[in-house]
């Protein structure tokens, strides 16, 4: 690790995750009725959006009112009309195909000590029909109005969460944050049921969401890595996701400007029933990995580990070789430098739920991606154009 990747470890480090508010896109984000956000880095043009994506984003459209039918719908993206964009380039994180729209309501995670660092995610819709699994139905467009029309506006006044408690609670009894929550969203549920009087409609559908704790903690964790953004030379990462066709990575080096990317594979584990085509990996829930938690911290969940078999002790032995520093609230190894992979070191691992390529069947698997090794190369040799050509550093004091 070099001097600038340690001083960018360091702000991240120093970092303290809360859950403060709760508030729809356009109020928190400013987001325009003719966006919609997606996970990884942006396609290259409307005819490369994955069918998965693709249904999402026409369930968002029936949801806001802007179509009357699905293919209408679709052909307001194709055909450019309503523009979709990565989430991460406005701070938000979101899973699998999983869009946002004006009207969705967003997790607000800040840092408590003090970076300035804010992150956002939508509402997690729990099991059965939903968005992220990228799949397009009446159910879906129901199971949003029921998010975003009485849970959403109901956790407006919830009040802080600390989520880092939570967190380290739930490692001990074996979650490792990313492909296992039981136990984080269990804990979660109970703070939140608690403070919504326990009854009711909302309170149903919170201890029946058993991922719940998934989406803020992804925004806490992108919070974690934004407080170590902006160091010319850091190749810290900082943002990390798939968008179904691509994988993309910014290092905090880059100043928070662009995407380095390239083509991915499809998470490869156990199938859920007979075996479908997968899509190459999404989500941008790759950054609970980036940090140092799911596949870097599978010997934290035995039956997680247990049921990946082979690739997951690869991937705890990435683990050593691949993060930077201990964190002082959580004891594990955290922060993910892009340098270690080009000094001869392993590809970093992703644990990721496999969607069914044709955007039909919803997940067909889980299982393990990794960093495309030419994405984590381009995006290195942009940290270090750009140390060269005299970035400054975004949190050095000004004179």
């Amino acid at each position: 690790m070099n001097d600038a990747t340690a001083r960018a470890v360091e702000r991240m480090l120093a970092a303290d995750p809360l859950w403060t508010e709760t508030g729809t896109a356009g109020e928190r984000i400013g987001l325009d009725r003719h966006t919609l956000l997606h996970a990884g880095p942006p396609f290259a043009d409307p005819a490369e959006i994955c069918p998965p994506i693709l249904n999402a984003a026409a369930a968002a459209l029936l949801f806001e009112g802007m179509a009357g039918g699905v293919e209408e719908a679709r052909a307001l993206v194709r055909s450019g009309a309503v523009t979709l964009r990565p989430a991460q380039d406005f701070g938000v994180v979101t899973p699998l195909a999983a869009v946002v729209s004006r009207s969705m309501w967003l997790h607000v995670v800040e840092d408590a000590g003090g970076s300035g660092a804010r992150a956002y995610s939508p509402l997690n819709e729990g099991g059965g029909p939903a968005l992220r699994f990228g799949i397009v139905s009446g159910a879906v467009v129901e199971r949003l109005r029921l998010l975003h029309g009485a849970v959403g506006p109901a956790l407006a006044g919830i009040g802080p969460v600390a989520l880092t408690g939570i967190a380290c609670e739930a490692m001990e009894q074996g979650d490792e944050l990313h492909g296992r929550v039981g136990v984080a969203s269990a804990l979660l549920t109970e703070t939140l049921v608690s403070r919504l009087g326990g009854t009711g409609e909302v309170c149903a559908f919170l201890k029946e969401a058993g991922q719940f704790f998934l989406n803020p903690w992804m925004a806490a964790c992108k919070t974690m890595l934004l407080a170590g953004d902006g160091v010319p030379g850091a190749a810290l990462v900082t943002a990390a996701g798939g968008n179904g066709v691509r994988f993309g990575l910014r290092l905090s080096g880059m100043m928070g400007k662009g995407w380095a990317s390239a083509p991915v594979a499809a998470p490869q584990g156990p199938d859920i029933g007979v075996s479908r085509p997968r899509l190459p990996a999404i989500g941008d829930s790759a950054v609970i990995d980036a940090l140092g938690f799911g596949a870097l911290a599978l010997d934290a969940a035995p039956l997680l580990r247990a049921e990946l078999g082979a690739a997951a002790e690869t991937a705890i032995a990435a683990a050593d070789r691949l993060l930077c520093a201990d964190h002082p609230v959580h004891g594990r190894r955290v922060g993910l430098d892009a340098r270690a992979v080009l000094l001869g070191g392993p590809v970093p691992p992703v644990c990721l739920a496999a969607l069914h390529a044709a955007g039909e069947d919803g997940i067909v698997g889980r299982g393990l991606a990794w960093h495309p090794p030419s994405c984590l190369a381009e995006a290195v040799a942009v940290v270090d154009a750009r140390s060269r050509a005299g970035f400054p550093d975004a949190h050095a004091p000004q004179e």
